[in-house]
């Protein structure tokens, strides 16, 4: 279905097929964005720099997608856009940690430790944000009804 190619950091943009429509095209864009979100799942229970780093990047990529369609998309797919933006925002204050820590692990470690708690405390914020975002109805449950992944919570959506 898609071929793709490896961008700086790891995460790999996958290229989308052509489609029917110009709908069919914007539905396959949202899905394939929302696809590599998911994929990036696990990296929330893990907790570690490189994966979240990753799961930051495909929200990038999927909120510029809705941004770019967003006078097509249907209304209930634009909260999406803000839970994307917060997620992005939280998870790219958590790479800043990331890059003190390793910084900090040259230096004391009292800094490491304060650096460490804070880290700890974003990713709890982003981990209740993302269980928010995929409740029944919730922003990103929506979403992923629209671009036909079915809601994993039973909400309706918009048909594919």
């Amino acid at each position: 279905m898609c071929a793709g190619t490896r961008l700086g950091g790891g995460v790999k943009a996958r290229r989308v097929a052509a489609a029917t429509s110009i709908e069919a095209m914007r539905r396959k864009i949202v899905r394939l964005r929302l696809a590599e979100v998911l994929s990036g799942a696990l990296a929330l229970d893990r907790g570690e720099a490189a994966p979240l780093h990753d799961l930051r990047i495909a929200c990038k990529r999927l909120r510029y997608a809705l941004e770019l369609h967003r006078v097509e998309l249907p209304a209930e797919t634009q909260a999406a856009e803000r839970i994307l933006a917060e997620l992005q925002d939280m998870l790219g204050e958590i790479h800043d940690c990331d890059v003190l820590l390793a910084m900090a692990a040259k230096g004391g470690d009292g800094v490491a430790r304060m650096i460490d708690r804070d880290r700890r405390g974003l990713l709890m914020r982003v981990r209740r944000l993302w269980r928010t975002a995929f409740a029944v109805d919730g922003a990103l449950d929506v979403l992923a009804a629209y671009a036909g992944f079915g809601s994993p919570q039973g909400s309706p959506g918009a048909a594919p």
